[in-house]
């Protein structure tokens, strides 16, 4: 099950450093565009993330890279399988039977993002490969999800206004950390 939250960060500290990143953080995002907060670990951006979450006081979800992860983690995937089968024998000589295998397609965050306008954190995503995060790219430029192709829904979600992403990420020279696409930056 998805988890929606509403970032309430406990004792959020506030210098006026601090605050500068965020007034100017906060700009963009009223703007419409996303945020990329980059540094070394241990330095906050992950607190002042969700503190820029709350403050545009909409509901958010997180994401947290990771060398595993799969596109399929970010926009969803097929998850089992529903079987509806009919049996009529309200004739006695005649047996009609129906039946029916479907798949059932679950949205991960950044789809239930997309779709709901929410602030979307992916936290440390370039940790999860190139490959992964390509999805995004569609998604803050053209402001249209691609999904896999299934026959019960779109192939393409209209990407809500409101929503927002903020990424933060740790320097390239860490290990386990990948490049990432000079548009996510």
């Amino acid at each position: 099950m998805t988890t929606v939250l509403q970032a309430r960060p406990q004792q959020f500290i506030s210098t006026p450093s601090i605050d500068r990143v965020a007034q100017r953080a906060l700009r963009y995002l009223h703007s419409g565009y996303s945020v990329h907060l980059r540094g070394p670990a241990g330095t906050g951006k992950t607190t002042l993330a969700l503190h820029l979450a709350n403050v545009l006081n909409r509901p958010m979800m997180m994401l947290f890279g990771d060398d595993e992860s799969k596109t399929s983690d970010l926009v969803g995937n097929q998850s089992g399988f529903t079987r509806k089968k009919v049996v009529d024998n309200f004739i006695h000589s005649v047996v009609k039977m129906e039946d029916e295998v479907r798949q059932n397609w679950v949205d991960s965050r950044l789809t239930l993002a997309c779709r709901e306008g929410f602030t979307l954190i992916y936290d440390e995503f370039n940790r999860s490969r190139p490959e992964t995060n390509n999805v995004l790219l569609s998604a803050l430029e053209e402001k249209l999800l691609t999904l896999p192709p299934h026959k019960d829904r779109a192939e393409y979600i209209r990407v809500h206004s409101d929503f927002r992403v903020i990424f933060t990420s740790n320097p390239t020279e860490y290990c386990g950390v990948h490049g990432t696409q000079d548009a996510l930056m």
